[in-house]
């Protein structure tokens, strides 16, 4: 006798609207919902223009975007962008008062630390180092930074390891700019995650994690539309 497998419905069956859609992924714009719907047939009751939404409006800003400057990279792990965000005016629940962000210039990849103070730099920056190198079975050849304390004390670390430290102009930020770009992002998405969710500015740090969580996985026009997870975990 053959037994049949039973049914299994899977909550991405679930038909929701388009505005639905646009909160669960974290708040991305018009034009990248659309792509998403239609590249994944996300089940949608309707797919007209998104409805005017305030938690975007009041807590997403933007600026003119910076220059590139004339470093490249053709593997990863070749160059990454580090920067500090912080302080927050508001300690978070887990006690962080700042974050940490290392992004891979070639898939744009964020990996994210909490920290309560800027020094926690000098410790974890040898952790992710160890951590990433092992994973991927590649070094960390560069690494660029602006002019902070945090960054220039490692630099006995960078020259033992063989890691060229790149470094901002003094009040400079903008050449710092992939970071500068992810930093921005994570803070709109960040604010606009807790103000939809009516949450208190204290749980920032649970935020800017699944902020971070998210971008990973969102198709982004600066690899054509492709993931920085899939593109460097395959």
């Amino acid at each position: 006798m053959v037994k049949s497998s039973p049914t299994i419905v899977a909550n991405l069956h679930e038909r929701i609207s388009i505005n639905e859609w646009h909160k669960r992924l974290g708040h991305p714009s018009h034009k990248m919902i659309t792509h998403l719907i239609n590249s994944f047939s996300l089940p949608t009751i309707n797919k007209k223009n998104l409805y005017f939404c305030s938690s975007c409006s009041i807590n997403k800003a933007h600026r003119q975007p910076f220059r590139q400057n004339s470093l490249s990279s053709h593997a990863p792990l070749n160059l990454l962008y580090t920067d500090v965000w912080g302080p927050s005016s508001t300690t978070g629940i887990t006690g962080a008062r700042y974050y940490l962000i290392f992004v891979d210039y070639l898939t744009k990849y964020i990996w994210f630390y909490l920290m309560e103070t800027k020094s926690s730099v000098r410790t974890i920056f040898p952790q992710f180092k160890n951590l990433v190198e092992n994973q991927f079975q590649l070094k960390i050849k560069s690494a660029y930074s602006n002019n902070g304390d945090e960054f220039v004390s490692l630099k006995h670390y960078f020259t033992t390891n063989g890691i060229s430290h790149y470094t901002t102009t003094p009040h400079t930020l903008q050449q710092n700019g992939v970071s500068e770009q992810r930093h921005r992002h994570l803070v709109e998405t960040d604010l606009t995650l807790l103000h939809d969710a009516s949450l208190p500015l204290q749980y920032w740090p649970c935020a800017f994690s699944t902020a971070a969580y998210l971008i990973n996985r969102h198709p982004t026009p600066l690899l054509h539309h492709e993931f920085s997870f899939e593109i460097l975990f395959t």
